[in-house]
């Protein structure tokens, strides 16, 4: 990993949640923090090994894991392979999810923080984390839908 600022800022990320910070967990983190894609384990472990990092995939799995406890990264969806997706949780955010092509896309909006108000209200529940993620069919699977 080359961005020593983003490999610093995640071993921070992981001593404030308690973490004891390793170099592959840095760039496991880090790697997260700066991806516009939602990696699974297998895309994070080669991403890695590529930017000789060693690291092997059980790592990766465990420190996915201990990341997701910590409520660092979320587990977003399957993809079409079956395979867990990751995503950094820095602001709140939920996902549109292609049901297609798998495409997750990250929608930066607060107008869902209503619906765990709304929940909160009429439950009495402490809400203390949620998940919204929205399915349906991305404008380019639909083209290739209404192309065939």
């Amino acid at each position: 990993m080359k961005d020593q600022s983003l490999l610093v800022s995640s071993a921070q990320k992981l001593k404030q949640h308690g973490i004891k910070s390793t170099p592959q967990r840095q760039a496991i983190l880090a790697y997260l923090m700066c991806s516009d894609e939602h990696p699974s384990i297998t895309m994070i472990h080669q991403y890695l090994q590529k930017q000789d990092i060693k690291v092997s995939l059980a790592t990766v799995y465990n420190t996915l894991e201990l990341l997701a406890k910590s409520d660092l990264v979320s587990e977003v969806a399957l993809d079409s392979a079956g395979h867990v997706r990751y995503d950094y949780f820095a602001k709140p955010h939920y996902h549109l999810i292609c049901l297609e092509c798998g495409k997750i896309e990250d929608i930066f909006d607060d107008t869902y923080l209503e619906l765990e108000k709304l929940a909160q209200a009429q439950s009495d529940y402490e809400i203390v984390n949620s998940r919204y993620d929205v399915y349906g069919i991305c404008p380019k699977c639909q083209q290739k839908k209404a192309n065939t």
